[in-house]
This record gives structure tokens, C-alpha cells and sequence, in this order.
């Protein structure tokens, strides 16, 4: 029985061991990932700022401007708003995809209360299978996005975003995803990508204000929608970043307490098999002293 019992133990050891160089793996894998997305977005951060400025010139300086990506909300006829959620492909990350699809629900929630539609985009293929299981309608998932964030992802989807505008079906466009703070902070928000007003550039300071009128060649509406393109190019490819960013983070926290409860559990199966040894070695001990008797007796 003791001998049963000990091979048994040592099975649930050998298998422990092979989970925890899983768990510890996967861990190493984040830490990289995570420390390649810190890089990205500092990079992105300084771009943006630069694209923000602009933005924000032409917003005050040139207030006859009138362009499709300008305009109050309110002001749109259309009723449907879209939501642009920008999760994980895998799971093994703790609550991260399911803070991000609670989100998602809230917002979608408002919006049905307001009965108005919802169109939803993803990139993530565990985000968009969590949210069809809860009845969640979505129309495309912008495949390797969310695990690989890249410009040319990025372009694809603020195309989607501009072409979904002007196509005059939704009454706004939102992007929902974890931003990275720092490494204690990382917060599930919703953005709203168009329409633009001064409102969203409120934190931007202009490095070097003037007060002439800025001449825009072939026109401030021209060069206002390229730049809007730069901009929510730049916009969703620090977004996916930083969604990557926290993802890895959150991986690296679970696989960390996932590493130390298996270290736990060897510790007290280790000690459950030296107790069992120990029996099993007193048992044959006994077993020895008295054969030893015996033969004297016999003898």
C-alpha cells in the first residue's frame, strides 16, 4: 500500500513539474512581448503628439473648416454607434479579457437603451468568441491584430473606421481597449475615435503658439483629412500596442501565481513523500527484526 502510494505521489510531482515549466515559460515568453510593446508605444506616445498638434491648429485656427470627420454626434441622423475592442487571442490571462468584454457590454447596454444600434468589430479571437457566447453580434475580427500589432493592421482598420463614417450607417465610432498606464496601473477605457471637435484635444498644449492665420495648401479641408487618416492610424496602432502591453502584463501576473501555487503544491507533496518513505522504511525495518527473531527463536 505505502509502495502504491508513493508511486502515485511521484507521478502527481513529475506532472506538476512539467506544468510549472509551462507556467514559467509562458512567463518568460510575456516579460519579451511586454518589453518589446513598452518600446512601441513610447514611440507611438512622441508620433501622436506631434499628429495631435496639428489636429488641434487646424481646430482653432481655422474655424471655417468643414470636414466629414468634424461635427458634434448629436448633429448625425444615423442611430447605430460601432465599438472597436481590441483584446487577446488567448486566454491564460487572467480577468483581462473579461474586463474588456464587461466594458463592451456596459457600452452596448447604453446604447440599446438609447434605441439606437451597435455594430462590433474585434481584434482579438478570444474577446470575440467571449462575446458571442453572451449574444454579442460580431461583424469582423481583424485577424493576428491584437498578437501582432503592426501599421499595416492599424491602416486596415482605421480604413474600416472611415469608410464605416462616411458610409453615414452609424452616428459615431468608439474604440474600447486597456490602456497602459504603468505597471500598476492599467485601466479598460472607451475612446471615441470620430467624430473629432476641439473637445478631444483639450490636453494638447501647442509648442509654438502664434496668432497668424496658417495658410493650408490646396486647403485646410484637404490637408485636415489627411491628417485625420495619421491620426487614427496612429491612434489604433498605440492602442493595440498598449492592449499587448497589458495583456502580457496580466499573462505574466497569472503565470507567476500559477508558478508559485505549483511550487507550493510539490513543496507538500514532497513532504508527503518523504513521510511515506519514511513508513514504507520502518515498515520494512520491522518486517526484518522480527524474520531475524524468528530464525533465532527457530534456531
Amino acid at each position: 500500500m505505502a509502495t502504491k502510494n508513493i508511486s502515485e505521489i511521484e507521478r502527481n510531482i513529475d506532472a506538476i513539474y512539467q506544468t510549472r515549466h509551462v507556467t514559467n515559460a509562458m512567463y518568460m515568453l510575456s516579460v519579451t512581448a511586454m518589453r518589446r510593446g513598452m518600446a512601441n508605444i513610447g514611440y507611438n506616445r512622441e508620433y501622436m503628439r506631434n499628429v495631435c498638434t496639428a489636429v488641434k491648429d487646424i481646430l482653432e485656427k481655422s474655424p471655417d473648416v468643414r470636414n466629414t470627420f468634424i461635427g458634434s454626434a448629436a448633429e448625425r441622423r444615423e442611430l447605430d454607434s460601432a465599438f472597436f475592442v481590441l483584446a487577446s487571442d488567448k486566454s491564460l490571462c487572467g480577468a483581462y479579457n473579461q474586463n474588456i468584454a464587461a466594458e463592451t457590454e456596459q457600452r452596448l447596454r447604453r446604447v440599446a437603451d438609447e434605441g439606437r444600434g451597435a455594430i462590433v468589430y474585434t481584434a482579438g479571437l478570444k474577446i470575440g468568441e467571449i462575446l458571442q457566447n453572451r449574444g454579442v453580434t460580431v461583424k469582423k475580427n481583424f485577424d493576428g491584430a491584437s498578437q501582432y500589432p503592426s501599421l499595416l493592421h492599424a491602416y486596415r482598420m482605421a480604413q474600416e473606421v472611415i469608410d464605416l463614417f462616411r458610409s453615414g450607417c452609424v452616428k459615431d465610432v468608439y474604440v474600447i481597449f486597456t490602456d497602459y498606464v504603468s505597471a500598476a496601473k492599467q485601466l479598460v477605457v472607451t475612446h471615441r475615435l470620430l467624430p473629432l471637435a476641439v473637445e478631444n484635444f483639450e490636453t494638447v498644449a501647442l509648442e509654438r503658439p502664434y496668432a497668424a492665420q496658417m495658410t493650408y495648401v490646396p486647403s485646410a479641408e484637404e490637408a485636415y483629412g489627411k491628417i485625420v487618416r495619421q491620426y487614427l492610424q496612429g491612434f489604433l496602432y498605440g492602442s493595440l500596442c498598449s492592449a499587448l502591453v497589458c495583456e502580457n502584463l496580466a499573462r505574466m501576473t497569472a503565470m507567476q501565481s500559477a508558478t508559485r501555487s505549483a511550487d507550493e503544491m510539490i513543496r507538500k507533496l514532497e513532504a508527503a513523500y518523504n513521510a511515506a518513505r519514511q513508513l514504507q522504511i520502518t515498515s520494512e525495518l520491522v518486517e526484518i527484526a522480527a524474520a531475524a527473531e524468528l530464525i533465532k527463536n527457530a534456531i
